[in-house]
């Protein structure tokens, strides 16, 4: 996909956006609180990864926790500069800068926490969905999924294992510029079209792709390659 992306291959950017919008949607979701702004940032995201395919690194994970990341940070980013605009509106109403910080703090950790849990395998994932969610004890957890106490218990216990390293990866610091964005554009594509909500996608990626199959969307640029 990666190398589809930087030869211009139109279609591979359409793939990845049925593939990955809905979830870069759910999380600029979850951080932003704002429907619209997540539209925006979804736009943003599939223009940066359009924009710069060599950004990925393959040996630094999966290509779905790199988009993840790249969501999250843009979204902490967007969150800091709306809270400072409201900030500066409210004068001396404002809350405090550390205020401001643990928003963007729980925002954050939201929203990992969230792919931490839709990217767990099957297994883990229910067993947390029915203790946590449904209230079960591991006992009842046990009995709903079939199997015995101890795995119910071994598989709460990796799951929350997991959800745990939500809280190891912080928020941007002020000021700072991700190490993904430091590269500059190669070509500007026509912006996405951002799905309705933070499940599923809606429309054509750009304004005016064009459609290679049932639910494919083309991306931005003429052709089937970006200038360069």
């Amino acid at each position: 996909m990666q190398q589809r992306l930087a030869h211009g291959e139109a279609a591979a950017l359409g793939e990845l956006y049925d593939r990955f919008a809905s979830l870069v949607h759910s999380l600029a979701h979850r951080v932003l609180d704002d429907e619209d702004a997540a539209d925006r940032l979804t736009r943003e995201v599939f223009t940066y990864i359009w924009e710069h395919p060599d950004s990925y690194d393959p040996k630094q994970g999966p290509l779905r926790s790199w988009i993840a990341g790249v969501t999250r940070h843009q979204a902490v980013q967007r969150l800091r500069q709306t809270e400072a605009a409201s900030a500066r509106d409210c004068g001396d109403g404002a809350p405090a800068p550390a205020e401001i910080e643990q928003k963007i703090r729980e925002a954050s950790t939201a929203a990992r926490a969230d792919y931490i849990v839709t990217s767990m395998p099957a297994p883990l994932r229910a067993a947390l969905e029915l203790a946590y969610f449904q209230r079960r004890d591991y006992r009842q957890t046990a009995a709903d999924l079939g199997v015995t106490e101890d795995e119910a218990r071994r598989r709460l216990r990796l799951g929350l294992q997991l959800l745990s390293t939500a809280h190891h990866h912080h928020a941007l610091p002020p000021g700072h510029r991700a190490s993904y964005t430091a590269r500059g554009p190669r070509s500007s594509p026509a912006a996405p079209t951002a799905p309705p909500g933070p499940h599923a996608p809606r429309g054509p990626l750009p304004s005016h792709s064009q459609h290679t199959g049932p639910g494919s969307s083309a991306p931005p640029g003429p052709g089937h390659g970006r200038s360069r």
